[in-house]
């Protein structure tokens, strides 16, 4: 009995194969849409198709004769073919209304998108890379075609499609309404997204100019490489470029990963840390150059090398992140993350291009979703090295101030001492900075101050005096300068010792700052020479402050070896003319002053 129910059911077995094989061929070719008045967007539908013989270069008429009897879904992935592909499908409008709807391809990869309708005519459209936008029926980048269903009314659609760039996408039927907003949406994501990594780049940019490193400049650069990539795969510039252009963007690719590879290599430290690994990332990087020219040279062949070339590019950069990661360095796991998440993204988008994965627009934007999110990884990984590096400086900084405290002049001493306290009072990197001014400060300060007097160096005051002779000049104002001489000071220090010389030089400096005007420089040009500048001051009011210095030195008493003793000085004026052409003139004028003071008998105040 159970022999008996086995065997029935095997006929019928047997004769339902049988059945189903011969239908299918006559399903297959039967794809077809139904209109309706409730739906605006046809994204799911089975087409036929069939790929011509290279060369054959079939017409319409031939085509239409053909039976079809291979379907797919309206969404395909077959990959690199050289041939052309011809899909089939029909559809019926069964309403009462006529329904003007929009055949969009989702992608613009393709150089010949032709469509055929057929009803009581032959409408012949055409479309693709080869067909500028603006010679289109509908003048936007992915291929559209307007299509009009009278009441009732059923048509063929044949589409002819070829491509270079590997035969994938989707067909899609939409309502002129749905169709339009479905584009601006589509418009509104690519704003967004070229706008964030456009702005996470100027970010960097503005970073370079301030740290002028070269890395921030690789970073720029292939993020920028890759948003022009991105705009020309995606047609954003397809409007405002021709094919030849759109072509010889592809260019981009082999630039993108030199840039990505320097990027590698400077974030790694490969060269520092991995010499053997940054040798062999330099010659990818010189295979990527030999496909940069290749593609000037003939664009196709060239970029099939160049996808050949990449393929082992980024394994290898995971071999060298795990290695990194494995020498615990500070960027690799950052690293590594950001590079996984775009080799996923673009292993997605080959595999769809090779027709080994089904199309969806997900999968068709895998690269860009991978790159976004690279990308803020990677800007993110240089935020983490600013802080590394920064950390780095303020141990090298503290290193140095350890130093610092070993040297053997005061000067050194005094400035490391300085430096550690306001060090130590200042953690944050606001407070270092402001340590660093300060201590710039007080080096320029003892750059230009004599360290005896405490009054400017001889190199210090002529810098200023140039600076003020030009501007008194410039606007035409009064200049005057002195010269003021220690009247026998070889007499003090032979007679009192060159410890109480320097005393009387000290004293006479402190009288000098008593007795001048804030707004005069004060500078000591020589052993016991000193000189005065005076802006916007005439001769007379210069001679009477001089004189007036000259009284108030004299009267004062110094007690030098326990004895009191009044020192006189001399003193030379001269005034700027419109002969001075430097100041070295006007101070030999003054110098002259000065010799006459002396030879009329010192203590007194000459003026030329």
């Amino acid at each position: 009995m159970l022999t008996k129910y086995i065997t029935t059911i095997t006929k019928y077995l047997v004769v339902f194969i049988m059945f189903f094989s011969i239908l299918t061929p006559v399903a297959m070719a039967n794809a077809h849409i139904d209109l309706d008045e409730n739906t605006s967007s046809y994204t799911d539908f089975k087409v036929d198709y069939y790929v011509e013989k290279l060369g054959a270069n079939m017409n319409i008429e031939q085509v239409s004769n053909l039976y079809f009897n291979q379907e797919t879904s309206n969404a395909f992935s077959f990959g690199y073919k050289e041939n052309t592909f011809w899909f089939h499908f029909s559809v019926s409008n069964n309403t009462t209304e006529t329904k003007s709807m929009v055949l969009e391809f989702t992608e613009i990869i393709h150089e010949t998108v032709d469509l055929f309708s057929l009803s009581n005519q032959i409408i012949h459209m055409k479309n693709g890379l080869r067909i500028p936008v603006d010679a289109r029926e509908i003048k936007e980048s992915n291929p559209s075609f307007p299509l009009t269903f009278l009441p009732y009314e059923n048509k063929d659609i044949y589409v002819k499609v070829s491509s270079i760039y590997g035969v994938f996408g989707a067909i899609q039927l939409k309502t002129e309404e749905k169709f339009n907003a479905d584009l601006q949406l589509k418009k509104y994501l690519y704003i967004i997204y070229f706008t964030a990594v456009i702005i996470i780049g100027l970010y960097n940019l503005i970073i370079f100019f301030y740290l002028r490193e070269k890395i921030y400049l690789y970073y720029i650069a292939y993020v920028f490489i890759f948003v022009l990539w991105a705009a020309n795969y995606k047609g954003v510039l397809l409007p405002f470029i021709s094919m030849k252009v759109y072509d010889l963007l592809q260019i981009t690719i082999p630039i993108f990963f030199i840039f990505f590879i320097l990027f590698s290599q400077a974030i790694l430290e490969t060269k520092k840390h991995f010499p053997v690994l940054h040798k062999i990332l330099s010659s990818f990087i010189i295979v990527c150059l030999v496909s940069l020219v290749w593609m000037f040279i003939s664009m196709h062949s060239g970029f099939y090398f160049m996808n050949a070339a990449a393929a082992p590019i980024f394994p290898f950069l995971l071999i060298v992140s795990f290695w990194a990661l494995y020498h615990k360095h500070n960027a690799a796991k950052i690293y590594l993350i950001a590079l996984s998440i775009y080799i996923v993204g673009m292993s997605l988008l080959s595999l769809l291009a090779l027709g080994l994965l089904p199309y969806n627009l997900i999968l068709s934007h895998a690269a860009m979703i991978g790159s976004f999110f690279e990308i803020i990884l990677f800007s993110l990984l240089l935020a983490y090295r600013i802080n590394s590096v920064r950390e780095n400086s303020e141990k090298t900084q503290k290193e140095l101030i350890l130093q610092q405290k070993t040297e053997s002049t005061r000067l050194f001493h005094t400035v490391a001492e300085k430096t550690m306290a306001l060090h130590r009072a200042k953690e944050q990197l606001e407070k270092e900075l402001a340590r660093k001014e300060a201590l710039e400060a007080h080096l320029k300060h003892l750059a230009s101050t004599d360290p005896m007097t405490e009054l400017l160096n001889r190199r210090s005051f002529f810098d200023i005096c140039d600076e003020a002779m030009m501007e008194a000049s410039a606007n035409e104002q009064a200049l005057t300068c002195l010269i003021i001489d220690i009247d026998h000071f070889k007499n003090i220090n032979d007679t009192y010792g060159h410890d109480m010389g320097d005393k009387v030089i000290k004293t006479i400096a402190k009288l000098m700052l008593d007795n001048t005007r804030t707004m005069d420089y004060i500078g000591r040009i020589g052993g016991e020479e000193f000189a005065v500048l005076m802006p916007n001051t005439d001769m007379d009011s210069a001679y009477q402050i001089s004189d007036r210095l000259r009284e108030n030195i004299s009267k004062y008493k110094m007690l030098l070896n326990d004895k009191s003793v009044s020192v006189t000085v001399s003193i030379g004026l001269s005034y700027l003319t419109h002969e001075d052409k430097n100041i070295h003139t006007l101070l030999k004028r003054a110098d002259t002053a000065l010799y006459e003071a002396k030879d009329n008998g010192r203590n007194q105040v000459c003026c030329i």
